[in-house]
């Protein structure tokens, strides 16, 4: 078993806590406050921020804090005492003698408990709880809720820095308050209703309750917290939607362990990534998900496909297809430089927040991303895999077959048989592949690159597609269309293993520069290419054994740059850093080629890691120091956690590890289970292909070898072991003896 403990204290962000639900999101301090010293603490509802302050108060005080929790993704808990009172006469924090403390109002030490719940809905958040006298005599004081709304963009809160900012209007009534955004354009209304008793003190944009409590009695208080914007839903359409999230997590696949810590970690990923659907649109987009959290409560195209394909193994692609309608309905028919829209190209991220919507930025619908598109094939292929579907299948064929009429036309603009990207919008993003942070191409010597710039990431995802693309054709019966695309797939594998390769460093090079010479930069964008298949077979073993050479593998994940670079920078967005999702491709790769050693140890860092978080959460990306060198890898100062995608990278790493590659048209699982020495056994219960479900197995025997079981079958589906098609460890005997196996099974 991995040396790995359950679920670690290695915080990130925490200085705050956060609950969501669709497009409602609350970022409250660790006090179970907003406002104050954490700029970006409120209630944002589609990204604007409907509550900027809130806190309550005792007397003008504020409590103490005894405890906080986030036991659901949609609820955080508190509770408080008050007064607390400094003692210092004896061992210990509590009283030394039987003199009762008292705060220099009068009231008795502790003598008041508060326990509150927030919960986050798609609308709106209720923080509830209960005030209890925990005194011998009675307390009388003064309750306080303290709010303030701003109406700010959630980037503007992040940025501390507003660009837009109206006046807001302020109606008082019985228990309740609203505050209205006197910009025309944005239609926003914050509504607070509060439990009797409290009324509206506008001087002190409070509002105040006096209380009155006899000893061991409780008063409920309530403060319910309304985002209302054009064009909401209602009430009963929340329910229904509520109701499709609960159908869709009840399909999920099950997973187990006899290792307990590894169960875990699953199921912790998996509610997160059950907690991630917007619920919004028409009924067939209610599953495309958010980004992630607190910064990216947005849908983000290549995030979306990237988890949805890697978690396909829980849901059958579902959210996938969800993924895949919403971008084809917005795939782009012009050219319109603000967005960095081409015909056939699909949004990279769509904001809802009111830079968005008053077009301070061109975030509303952006389309400056290679990787998108190209994943959107790749994605398409993957759904037809596990689904078997034609029907889906035709849904999407248009938007993937004028995708790639966009790559050749658009994307390859100076016609030289390679991609390569260039803004054009004047508040774009330059960096368009993988990687897009604006110092993420450098040269030797740490200067950046200028555009326009071709990655060797997005070759290998254009050679994937078309290849892809090829499979898709055949399966609809378009034979002549498919035999075009493996060849022109095959043409540009060729070329790339030609023009990309560094002697230097016995590794794809990064990119090419405007001028055609080669960044020969050691990164982790060359396991991408690994992932895709673009890497000639008599290449593979050296850029395998590059990537996990000491500058590049930290012992945590590879590096996104070599710690021999000058610019390399351990808690840099993409100079040093170590993604999540990144070792999730990376480990695919491996074990399709057959490199299932170097898979397994990538699978027990990226456990390992995990076991460091609350939650077994891994953040949007971690640092790259060293193992050996301290015992936590450093974070992104700004690092999101929970991520989309890094909780489906979990998924992917039990298809791996398991081997199982889906072939619903045929009725089919290939399976090739390689597990690791801490991971005795793997249980998937109901894994559904097609029309059809299996629930399998998986042991590591005494010998080291891997073997299976079949528990369960529901339709017609067989399970065939067969090692990976592109394996160069594979034997004819391990391809022989899978096919006959199964015959017994």
């Amino acid at each position: 078993m991995a040396t790995a403990k359950l679920s670690g204290l290695v915080l990130v962000r925490p200085d705050t806590l956060c609950a969501w639900s669709g497009p409602s999101l609350l970022v409250m301090t660790v006090r179970g406050e907003c406002g104050g010293e954490q700029p970006l603490s409120g209630f944002y509802f589609r990204e604007a921020r409907f509550l900027s302050e809130c806190r309550l108060q005792f007397d003008g005080n504020t409590p103490w804090l005894c405890e906080a929790a986030a036991l659901e993704r949609d609820e955080l808990h508190f509770a408080y005492v008050y007064p607390e009172v400094a003692g210092g006469e004896g061992g210990g924090s509590g009283q030394a003698g039987d003199r009762e403390r008292r705060h220099p109002s009068g009231l008795a030490q502790r003598a008041l408990e508060t326990v509150l719940r927030c919960r986050v809905t798609t609308r709106d958040i209720t923080i509830a709880g209960t005030v209890t006298n925990r005194a011998s005599e009675p307390v009388d004081c003064e309750l306080a809720w303290q709010v303030d709304v701003d109406f700010a963009d959630i980037q503007e809160a992040q940025a501390r820095r507003r660009e837009q900012q109206a006046a807001i209007a302020i109606a008082s009534g019985e228990s309740a308050v609203t505050f209205s955004y006197e910009q025309p354009d944005l239609p926003y209304l914050t509504r607070l209703t509060f439990s009797p008793g409290f009324h509206w003190d506008g001087g002190r944009r409070s509002a105040v309750q006096r209380v009155a409590l006899q000893p061991g009695h409780t008063l409920p208080i309530e403060l319910r917290v309304e985002a209302v914007t054009a064009g909401a839903e209602g009430a009963a359409d929340d329910e229904q939607r509520r109701a499709h999230l609960r159908d869709w997590r009840a399909r999920f696949t099950r997973i187990d362990s006899s290792n307990a810590t590894f169960s875990h970690a699953v199921a912790s990923n998996v509610a997160d990534f059950a907690a991630f659907p917007l619920l919004e649109g028409p009924r067939d987009e209610w599953l495309v998900p958010q980004a992630g959290v607190p910064l990216y409560p947005a849908f983000f195209g290549r995030d979306a496909l990237t988890a949805g394909w890697q978690a396909a193994t829980l849901d059958r692609g579902e959210m996938l297809d969800a993924a895949l309608l919403r971008l084809g309905r917005m795939q782009s028919t012009r050219t319109n430089d603000w967005n960095d829209e081409q015909p056939g190209r699909i949004p990279y991220q769509v904001r809802r927040g009111p830079l968005a919507l008053l077009n301070i930025n061109p975030y509303s619908a952006y389309y400056a991303d290679f990787a998108s598109p190209l994943m959107y094939v790749i994605a398409l292929a993957n759904l037809f895999a596990w689904t078997g579907d034609h029907r889906r299948l035709d849904a999407h064929w248009d938007t993937a077959r004028r995708i790639l009429d966009w790559a050749r036309e658009y994307g390859d603009a100076d016609r030289d048989g390679y991609l390569e990207y260039q803004t054009r919008s004047s508040k774009g993003t330059k960096n368009q592949g993988w990687k897009d942070s604006g110092d993420a191409i450098v040269y030797d010597d740490g200067s950046t690159v200028p555009s326009p710039i071709a990655t060797c990431e997005l070759q290998g995802y254009w050679y994937a597609a078309q290849q892809l693309m090829g499979v898709l054709n055949a399966a609809r019966g378009a034979y002549g269309e498919s035999r075009a695309l493996f060849a022109s797939a095959s043409a540009l594998k060729k070329r790339f293993n030609r023009d990309w390769w560094s002697d230097r460093e016995q590794c794809i090079a990064l990119a090419m520069d405007p001028d055609k010479r080669l960044i020969e930069a050691v990164t982790s964008n060359a396991g991408h290419c690994i992932a895709t298949g673009i890497v000639a077979d008599d290449r593979l073993p050296a850029v395998v054994g590059r990537l996990f050479a000491p500058d590049m593998f930290s012992g945590w994940g590879i590096r996104t740059l070599s710690d021999r670079h000058v610019r390399y920078d351990p808690v840099s967005y993409h100079r040093g850093s170590v993604w999540a999702v990144e070792q999730a491709s990376i480990l695919f790769g491996l074990r399709r080629f057959g490199f299932d050693a170097r898979a397994l140890d990538l699978a027990e860092a990226q456990f390992e890691l995990a076991c460091l978080y609350p939650a077994f959460r891994i953040p949007e990306c971690v640092g790259g120091y060293a193992r050996g060198t301290r015992p936590t890898p450093g974070a992104y100062p700004q690092a999101n956690t929970p991520q989309l995608w890094n909780a489906t990278a979990f998924p992917l790493l039990i298809q791996t590890v398991a081997g199982i590659v889906p072939w619903a048209e045929a009725g089919v699982v290939l399976i090739d289970p390689v597990l690791p020495h801490w991971l005795p056994d793997l249980t998937l219960y109901d894994l559904r292909v097609g029309e059809a479900s299996v629930s399998v197995r998986f042991f590591r025997r005494a010998d080291g070898t891997s073997d299976y079981e079949i528990l369960h079958r529901r339709g017609s589906i067989r399970i065939v072991r067969q090692p990976p098609i592109e394996s160069l460890s594979a034997t004819i005997a391990d391809r022989i003896w899978g096919p006959m196996e199964a015959l017994f099974k």
